[in-house]
């Protein structure tokens, strides 16, 4: 600022306007117009120089074209950041998808004077005059202030020319707009700041929404992925499962999908340019089952540069919309939302911050180990400030199993929450790697595959704790009635299967003297079973009465033959002469 009055510039205040426009001959003369108030004080190329502008101080208002040099909301954003406000010019078919940018917007056919009008009222609702000194009188001319000024004090020449556009633009006429004109106020947070696109959204009159369940925790792996599918399934009516994990997305391959495009990042794209709309997103919805579909996450780690934060709260309006519930798989861990000084440009963690604070439901998931109880413990003493959720909060505590929780793995984990982090009320789910497995190899969620499980029976409780209307509960215990009986069945069925056997053995048919099996004719009576031979003394194995024995039985059976030698074998193996 010191610099721009050493120039002779003026400085910065409700008059410095950034243009961004293709043609701006006629906005430009009429912004200079005497007596608007305003001055144009920089005519940009590009984005990257009305950024800088604006991040330099130059102007607090902005008129720039949605065609601009791929204009999108994150350059919005950071221009809210850097307290530069103003006007988009779109046209008439783009109007209504720029509306809930947080911008007001006219159409590229307004005639200039119109918008000139425009950003004049803009200017009055968000800025204000500075207003007389208090040791200023009041009656004060501006030729007696002039007269009284000695020159050791003299202002600088460019204060004076701010001051005199001040009065300037204080003496302006309120501007009176035609009829077609409806300025929309832009949404602002209580501390005085820009509000953020959900907040913008909530304005807009988006107020038929579903449900939004949001599935974070700790690092670790707990099994947040699991829980999600889970919730996705489990609740009433269509849902929307949406994998944000910024760090290690896995819900594709756990549903046991072909890894493709990002949806999520199509639609984050969409959404920042305001081409965004039931339609498209319907179109790159997968769907997975009956009633639930699934936005698929990025590929890698480091792409999470495309998913930004200024366009994200309309991609969860539209999954909103479009459906009952929408649950949301976040990355774990602690949250950095900081905003970069230099760039303007808001944290890694960001989205999931955002999604915390407007999330109808918060499912908090940590392991049932000694290490995932005291990140959990240390995940929920860090939950505070900006940071607390403003919908419900459920704990899980995931895993738990005998082995690394004492005998009472249950009662141990419930004591330890509660004595060092005040957690009452927690959902226990219990460690059945079997039921995990198989269905992460059938690529279906647990109450999808198995319901009746101990982990389905868990999973359904917390279901219905997020929802009461789903009933998971009641369906999962009917399934695992139905199981236990289709096991008794099969139990008693195998227990019965030898008597069966010994049976089918005794009616099987037997073989005639030439080898051809000879079955009885149709109608003709059982056949009584050979009588037993009769007791006698047993004829020693290799002589002539044992063949001819045996071959009376079978007459197919090997027979042994007699030593070379005609002597017989003794037990011993050796030969008696």
């Amino acid at each position: 600022m010191a610099a721009a009055s050493q120039d002779g510039m003026t400085p910065p205040g409700p008059r410095g306007v950034l243009l961004a426009l293709g043609d701006d001959a006629d906005i430009l003369r009429a912004i200079d117009t005497p007596g608007s108030g305003m001055r144009v004080v920089r005519r940009c190329a590009d984005t990257a120089e009305l950024l800088g502008a604006a991040m330099a101080g130059l102007g607090t208002l902005a008129v720039v074209g949605t065609d601009f040099d791929e204009l999108d909301r994150s350059v919005l954003d950071r221009l809210n950041r850097a307290g530069v406000t103003g006007l988009l010019l779109a046209p008439n078919g783009d109007r209504k998808h720029w509306e809930s940018a947080g911008w007001p917007v006219e159409s590229t056919a307004a005639p200039a004077a119109a918008v000139c009008a425009r950003l004049q009222l803009i200017a009055r609702g968000h800025t204000s005059s500075p207003g007389p000194r208090p040791d200023a009188p009041t009656t004060a001319t501006p030729a007696a202030a002039a007269a009284s000024t000695t020159t050791a004090s003299a202002p600088p020449a460019g204060a004076v020319a701010a001051a005199d556009l001040w009065e300037e633009f204080d003496a302006a006429p309120t501007p009176a707009l035609p009829p077609s004109f409806s300025p929309q106020p832009e949404a602002v947070s209580p501390a005085g700041a820009p509000a953020t696109a959900h907040a913008r959204a909530t304005v807009a009159g988006d107020t038929e929404l579903g449900g939004l369940v949001v599935v974070w925790g700790p690092h670790g792996a707990p099994g947040r992925t699991t829980v999600a599918a889970a919730l996705a399934s489990g609740l009433a009516g269509d849902t929307i499962l949406i994998d944000a994990d910024i760090e290690a997305p896995s819900l594709t391959q756990l549903l046991g999908l072909p890894e493709d495009s990002s949806a999520l990042a199509t639609a984050a794209r969409l959404a920042s340019r305001g081409r965004l709309d039931a339609e498209t997103l319907d179109r790159i919805l997968i769907p997975v089952s009956e009633g639930r579909r699934l936005l698929t996450g990025l590929g890698r780690p480091g792409r999470w540069r495309e998913l930004p934060p200024a366009a994200m709260p309309e991609v969860w309006a539209h999954c909103r919309r479009a459906a009952a519930w929408t649950v949301v798989d976040v990355a774990g861990g602690q949250i950095d939302d900081a905003v970069d000084d230099f760039t303007l440009e808001p944290g890694r963690g960001a989205v999931t911050a955002d999604l915390l604070r407007s999330a109808d439901v918060v499912v908090i998931v940590g392991a049932g180990d000694p290490i995932g109880v005291r990140r959990l413990l240390q995940l929920m003493d860090d939950l505070d400030g900006d940071l607390r959720p403003n919908g419900r909060v459920e704990v899980v505590v995931n895993r738990v199993r005998a082995s690394a929780a004492g005998p009472s793995p249950q009662r141990a984990v419930r004591e330890a929450l509660a004595r060092f982090g005040d957690l009452e009320d927690v959902v226990v789910l219990p460690d059945d790697a079997q039921t995990a497995d198989r269905c992460l190899m059938e690529g279906r969620s647990v109450l999808e595959a198995a319901p009746g499980s101990p982990l389905g029976r868990a999973l359904a409780e917390l279901v219905d704790r997020v929802d009461p209307r789903s009933g998971a509960s009641a369906r999962a215990g009917h399934t695992g009635r139905g199981v236990r009986l289709r096991r008794l069945t099969s139990r008693l069925r195998t227990q019965r299967r030898p008597k069966a056997t010994s049976e089918r053995v005794a009616a099987a048919p037997s073989a005639g003297p030439t080898g051809a099996v000879s079955s009885p004719a149709v109608g003709a009576p059982t056949p009584a079973p050979p009588p037993p031979p009769e007791e006698g003394p047993v004829a020693a194995p290799g002589t002539v009465a044992a063949r001819s024995a045996i071959a009376a039985v079978d007459p197919q059976a090997p027979l042994a033959r007699p030593a070379p030698d005609g002597s017989a074998r003794r037990r011993s193996g050796r030969h008696r002469a």
